[in-house]
């Protein structure tokens, strides 16, 4: 990845984590790795636990719900069954959703626009 691509992909989820801060969340983790995979943001809304997958695309460039790959969804459920393990999350007592959040930029507006999608809970 070059350093352009992984400073705009800072950048949207900077702007992913004040969204979901003005909606109400709590962001608890951001940029959870393990070998698996990893979580850009971990948020919490009540007892619902959020593991959000944050895609950040300029016009047209993918600006819908195929930006979060069948893959990708995979290995974020992984990844967030290790993050619940080693960060103790009461996983019976709780509700895991895994939502993807695309920041949709218009540079000829020069408007900011976002999507925030569920993909599965449980």
């Amino acid at each position: 990845m070059t350093r352009r691509l992984k400073d705009v992909g800072d950048w949207g989820e900077e702007k992913a984590a004040e969204f979901l801060l003005r909606h109400g969340f709590k962001i608890i983790d951001r940029n959870f790795f393990t070998t698996r995979g990893e979580i850009d943001i971990v948020a919490r809304k009540g007892d619902d636990f959020y593991f959000v997958e944050v895609k950040t695309r300029f016009d047209s460039q993918l600006a819908n719900d195929l930006a979060i790959s069948t893959v990708k969804r995979s290995r974020l459920e992984s990844t967030a069954k290790a993050y619940c393990y080693r960060r103790q999350v009461p996983i019976g007592e709780v509700s895991l959703i895994f939502a993807g959040l695309i920041v949709f930029v218009d540079k000829i507006k020069k408007t900011i626009k976002f999507r925030f999608v569920v993909l599965s809970g449980r």
